[in-house]
């Protein structure tokens, strides 16, 4: 008789030693060992220890799961002529006339066959299955087995199983990965004709769990329930399996009143979890991966503001090929996924919420099939960086929240449907979200003021700006810049009826402004205007630049102009100080926290007065100018995008660090 044994280490190389020690002095030599190795750690360990022995290793290279691991070694068995392979937990030890034992009890036997496990204080002869329970059962009374109404299986950690029967049943179900492979393979067995029995002697000392226990509590209620359903679907009589939609319906229900109880949360949401992966038929491995969401509807198309945070975000996320190992960031879009080759990168899951229609409604989208989808997905987190918080997400949140939403949610400049939706959802942020990003201190203290937000629940992230070195030149002597969607409170109005004033002093002085008009009614007729007067196209609007043309910009431009009462941070005047450009701003609180002395301030952004002397000190201050370039270096390197990638892995750490 020729007996291979079949053990699976998953990062338990001492336990696994532990147990060849106890083979390696057997009475009787003649039997072969094969170890499957799942991707551990310690492989190096286990290598040195087979190194020179009549031992098999068999290396995976991934954690494949109990069936998954065990599957190649039984082929490698039965393809080295084993008439029976016999699987062994790794955490256990056996006595030294094991495998004599062994084969005098196997002798007369066929089919399945399952071995003792002595458990400490008491022996597992085998399993039993009961339909409709998240969890199988094991016999220790021996006379339990001559219950005829009752089914019985090999437990799996000491199965053995015939030449003959696996030729008829092959390997394990790969797609339950963990619990419940053994009951099925019995069941198939079973229902293909193959004989089915127990010995009592002899015993295999176990640990009980030592490898599951590791995974946590939640882990394993979510394997057990899932695949208990797949059991019960694929092996109960036709009764059974129609109960189990209504078992499903039962425990679903229980669960979701837990949770409103505020009970056993981690518990019942890995139930839940459990239950809606077998439904979706999402079997195998469960990914302890960090699942992180993120709504990038404002990257599909022209990309400003929350646009380019997501985007400088997502690209540097993209660029560290380390994070994969510990997160998944799964995207959501709302029309199609652009174009961007960062996108490709595999740590992204990428999905567009359909819509049945050929206009695709961002309400619909966001606050109805959005918050939907994600119910199913089971996120560990969801960042919405667009302000605002779906009433109907249930499920752990960061939201990007400033104080320019309070105030816009009050403008008579803004139609009313969007007032409204800014009034409930980005109230509804403030209240429920788990996680609020600031991207300023600044705009940290302007929200607890305004909405009553909890100070803990504030995480700062600065933004960030790009290294850049513009190739181009396109636009001949000097020239302010004002870059950014034009709205009334970043006084762009003020600032070219300022520029009309001085332009005179400034021979060929030019104001550039780039980016969209969202002033109401629009002011392109008051440039027309100055052109007019001044006789020629002194200001220039550009709609849009690309960024190599942006950063040209920013680099030839006597100065930023970027005169806003009231923002949350303002990258424009940022961005051109790292390219060698002074900034004019408004002198506020936020103006001071990022340049300190290092600008040029309008203390009154409404006085066109005030503005024209800014600026014309702006043109003039030699001394002023080169003071501020010398600190430009230091204050720049306060704000980058993998810095600002940082803080941001580090706030879905801590916001996830109990589950």
């Amino acid at each position: 008789m020729k007996i291979t044994l079949v053990t699976l280490n998953f990062n338990g190389a001492g336990s696994t030693i532990k147990l060849l020690e106890s083979l390696q002095n057997q009475t009787d030599s003649d039997f072969s060992i094969i170890v499957a190795d799942n991707g551990s750690d310690d492989l190096p360990e286990l290598r040195d220890y087979c190194a020179g022995k009549t031992i098999q290793l068999l290396e995976n290279g991934a954690n494949l799961g109990f069936a998954g691991g065990n599957n190649p070694a039984l082929a490698q068995a039965f393809k080295n002529k084993a008439n029976w392979a016999v699987l062994i937990n790794n955490d256990t030890w056996v006595e030294s006339d094991f495998i004599a034992r062994l084969k005098a009890n196997l002798g007369p036997k066929k089919g399945l066959v399952g071995l003792p496990l002595h458990e400490g204080l008491k022996t597992a002869f085998a399993g039993r299955i009961d339909w409709l329970k998240p969890t199988l059962k094991h016999i220790y009374d021996p006379d339990d087995l001559k219950d005829e109404n009752e089914l019985f299986y090999p437990i799996g950690g000491g199965m053995a199983i015939s030449e003959e029967a696996y030729e008829k049943l092959g390997g394990l179900d790969e797609k339950y990965f963990l619990y419940f492979e053994d009951a099925d393979y019995a069941e198939q067995a079973r229902a293909a004709g193959i004989e089915i029995g127990f010995i009592g002697d002899p015993f295999i000392h176990h640990s009980v769990s030592s490898t599951t226990g590791k995974l946590g509590s939640p882990l394993l209620l979510r394997y057990h329930y899932r695949n208990a359903l797949y059991f019960n679907f694929k092996n109960a009589p036709i009764i059974q399996k129609i109960g189990a939609i209504g078992w499903s319906v039962f425990i679903f229900g229980k669960q979701i009143f837990k949770l409103l109880a505020g009970e056993h949360l981690a518990e019942s949401k890995a139930i839940i979890a459990g239950l809606v992966d077998f439904y979706q038929e999402r079997m195998g491995y469960i990914s302890r991966k960090i699942k992180v969401g993120l709504e990038c509807e404002q990257i599909e198309d022209e990309i400003w503001g929350v646009g380019k945070i997501v985007t400088k975000l997502l690209e540097n996320i993209a660029a560290r090929p380390e994070l994969e190992k510990d997160f998944e960031f799964h995207l959501y879009f709302k029309k199609e996924i652009p174009d961007l080759s960062f996108l490709n990168n595999p740590v992204f899951h990428k999905k567009i919420i359909a819509q049945p229609f050929e206009h695709k409604s961002f309400v619909l989208y966001y606050y109805l099939l959005l918050p939907i989808q994600l119910w199913f997905d089971r996120l560990n987190v969801m960042f919405f960086p667009n302000y605002m918080l779906p009433v109907i997400f249930f499920g752990r949140s960061a939201v990007m929240l400033t104080e320019d939403i309070y105030y816009e949610m009050r403008s008579k400049q803004q139609k009313l449907q969007h007032r409204l939706a800014y009034r409930v959802f980005a109230t509804w942020a403030a209240w429920q979200a788990n996680r609020i990003m600031a991207i300023s201190e600044t705009s940290k203290k302007e929200l607890i003021r305004l909405f009553d937000i909890e100070p803990d629940r504030i995480f700062v992230n600065q933004l960030g700006i790009d290294p850049y070195q513009p190739t181009i030149k396109n636009e001949d002597g000097p020239f302010l810049l004002f870059v950014g969607q034009a709205f009334p409170r970043r006084h762009l109005k003020e600032s070219v009826l300022a520029y009309e004033k001085i332009v005179s002093d400034f021979p060929g002085l030019k104001f550039i402004v780039v980016g969209p008009d969202k002033y109401d009614p629009p002011i392109k007729n008051i440039i027309r205007d100055i052109n007019s007067r001044l006789g020629y196209e002194a200001v220039i609007w550009h709609s849009r630049v690309s960024q190599e043309e942006l950063y040209y910009l920013y680099s030839e431009a006597s100065a930023v102009v970027y005169i806003s009462s009231r923002e949350a941070f303002g990258l424009p005047p940022l961005e051109g100080l790292a390219q060698g450009s002074v900034p004019v701003v408004a002198d506020n609180a936020l103006s001071r926290e990022i340049f300190g002395e290092n600008a040029f301030f309008v203390s009154n952004p409404d006085s066109i007065d005030m503005t024209a002397d800014a600026l014309r000190e702006a043109m003039t201050n030699s001394a002023r100018r080169e003071k501020i370039k010398e600190h430009a270096s230091g204050i720049v390197s306060r704000y980058t995008w993998p810095a600002h990638t940082d803080r941001f892995i580090e706030m879905i750490k801590t916001t996830t660090e109990h589950d």
